[in-house]
């Protein structure tokens, strides 16, 4: 009798330590934080299906990564780890997936919508998007990658800078790699 009781409790210490949310997504909108309102509107849309996600501006990248790392070596980080941004938030992505990496912690998912110049990715992103409305922003492989890099034109939507992360179609198209990265179907 004591075995199953036993084994009750080392359920239920186990089944509370796994958080009710088993995710990470951050969204990072760009320059002055009033252009991107994108980025807040799909973070809200992933909230509403009990998914942990936050909108942040894209200066607060390092601190959140500071903090992954901080709570990974206290193994208390979620996963998958997702993150998104856009313009400045988009530069961003880079560098915070690219961190990680350096820290031995990888990111599932990488989507940028129109970085503002070229970025390198090295080691940590396993899937990249690079959703474009121009040919500036190119994304590329850096020393120590090893993911997927894709580029997407997204301009026939009638995308263009200011309004891509906010075009219904191209907020469908970076939801859909989300919730299959997260286990989640609409």
């Amino acid at each position: 009798m004591k075995k199953p009781l036993l084994s009750l409790l080392a359920f239920l210490t186990l089944a509370a330590a796994v958080p009710a949310s088993a995710e990470e997504v951050y969204f990072f909108r760009g320059g002055f934080d009033i252009f991107s309102t994108g980025m807040n509107q799909m973070a809200s849309e992933l909230r509403a299906k009990k998914i942990k996600a936050t909108s942040q501006s894209f200066m607060s990248w390092q601190s959140i990564a500071n903090d992954i790392v901080k709570r990974s070596k206290e193994k208390k980080v979620s996963y998958p780890i997702i993150v998104l941004g856009h313009s400045f938030g988009a530069d961003a992505v880079t560098e915070f997936a690219n961190f990680l990496g350096q820290n031995g912690i990888s990111t599932e998912l990488v989507i940028a919508f129109d970085a503002t110049g070229q970025r390198t990715l090295t080691k940590g992103a396993k899937k990249v998007i690079n959703y474009r409305s121009s040919h500036i922003g190119p994304f590329v492989k850096g020393p120590g990658f090893r993911g997927t890099l894709s580029h997407v034109d997204v301009s026939k939507y009638g995308a263009n800078h200011f309004t891509i992360e906010q075009v219904k179609e191209v907020q469908a198209l970076a939801m859909k790699e989300v919730l299959a990265k997260v286990g989640r179907r609409r």
